[in-house]
């Protein structure tokens, strides 16, 4: 049974918490030891005014569930889209996406804490339940965010779901203890890797293709072990059981920093290109049936990505401060900060390319008749385009075709 938890309004406290801010400190992205930081930082104004406005937007009665014609309609939201969304199903009614917690998948929520949904008449609130691809596959949720590896295979096996929206760069990466002897990808060779969600899932697809991208077979030229967690991998790492094993970046940030160290990695830094891991999906069948409203959702959660890159400090402070998030603040930040949150159609869309020729070329999509135009015509949809969320910028970090709004990282 899923557990509903009504955040319709989580505005109103956050923004409490915020302007009286006292700075506390996915899967693993809540880990580490659970402690509160002293602290204090202040809500910068631009925060304040952006939640100050979403509180009048729903003060003004916004959100337009009983609007006719156009009675109610929200500024954002032009005459002839309130008209068309009001003869969708979604009009008027509550409509459920998951969020289970941690910084990977916090864009749908921000968006919701922040009064973005409720700026485009939507009235979204988020469920606690199992995952994407069995919440949002089946319908019981609309819309959910997680690892690209998780869900792209179920997709092109006919689950009913399509990625919206980038989410983000990164997160996890091969890790060895510091004095060991394996140094580079090369020396993967030969050698047991740990992975934790089971022979065939997201983790042995993440590191099939980091191998790959090395040179390294990834079929054939390492072995794979499915520990349960992550503390057992460690312990398996100290006993020789293993000699490497798959982390959430964020799990090493908080227990063990001065300890391990990356071989191969999908999180930018000088010495990894870095990928996008993190997509959103939508049901298909609530797209199709409120195309409208998949528009203004998309809008929101893109806004949202936007606001976690650019105020970093401000968004985790909100997810302590909502009981999203747990552990010491400066751990989580600086795991927040590599993510590069907001990511563009462009590089979004490149990514998902690429990893479909290579889950077919590896044999991770085992469909042999399908090409990668043909899951990207099941994988990608383009709801809401950037160009056309106002003032919208991106966090892509590096070049890629096609992308039509401008990069801005944090501080610029």
């Amino acid at each position: 049974m899923m557990k509903k938890t009504n955040a319709k309004r989580v505005l109103a406290a956050a923004l409490a918490g915020m302007m009286a801010l006292s700075l506390s400190a996915c899967g693993e992205q809540g880990g580490g030891s659970p402690t509160e930081s002293a602290s204090t930082a202040a809500v910068s104004a631009e925060t304040k005014a952006e939640a100050e406005s979403a509180a009048e937007s729903q003060d003004s009665g916004k959100n337009g569930e009983e609007a006719t014609g156009d009675a109610g309609r929200p500024e954002a939201v032009s005459q002839e889209d309130w008209e068309a969304m009001q003869k969708e199903p979604a009009f008027g009614t509550t409509l459920n996406y998951l969020f289970n917690g941690g910084a990977c998948v916090s864009a749908v929520y921000l968006a919701e804490a922040l009064g973005y949904y409720e700026d485009y008449g939507i009235n979204a609130e988020y469920i606690e339940g199992e995952s994407v691809v069995i919440t949002v596959g089946t319908g019981k949720c609309l819309w959910g965010t997680d690892h690209i590896a998780t869900m792209l295979v179920p997709v092109t096996n006919g689950v009913d779901m399509t990625f919206v929206a980038g989410a983000h760069m990164g997160c996890k990466s091969i890790y060895v203890f510091n004095d060991s002897e394996i140094k580079t990808a090369e020396d993967l060779k030969g050698k047991t890797i740990a992975i934790h969600d089971g022979i065939g899932n997201s983790d042995q697809n993440i590191i099939y293709r980091m191998l790959d991208g090395e040179g390294i077979d990834p079929t054939s030229e390492v072995e794979y072990l499915d520990i349960a967690d992550s503390a057992a991998s460690v312990a398996a790492m100290e006993s020789g059981e293993i000699d490497a094993s798959i982390f959430s970046d964020y799990f090493v940030i908080a227990n063990y920093r001065d300890k391990m160290r990356k071989v191969c990695s999908i999180t930018p830094s000088d010495e990894f290109e870095g990928e996008v891991c993190c997509v959103t999906a939508m049901n298909n069948d609530f797209l199709a049936k409120n195309p409208v409203h998949a528009k203004y959702i998309v809008m929101a959660i893109k806004r949202a990505g936007q606001f976690a890159r650019l105020h970093s400090e401000d968004a985790v402070q909100l997810m302590f401060d909502t009981n999203k998030m747990t552990g010491e603040f400066e751990n989580q930040l600086e795991f927040w900060d590599s993510l590069d949150f907001g990511l563009s159609d462009a590089i979004t869309e490149e990514a998902l390319g690429n990893i479909a020729a290579d889950y077919i070329r590896l044999g991770v999509i085992q469909k042999k008749e399908m090409t990668a135009d043909d899951v990207m015509k099941l994988a990608w949809t383009n709801a809401c385009p950037d160009a056309e969320v106002p003032g919208l910028t991106v966090g892509d970090p590096k070049d890629v075709d096609g992308r039509t709004v401008e990069v801005q990282q944090k501080g610029e």
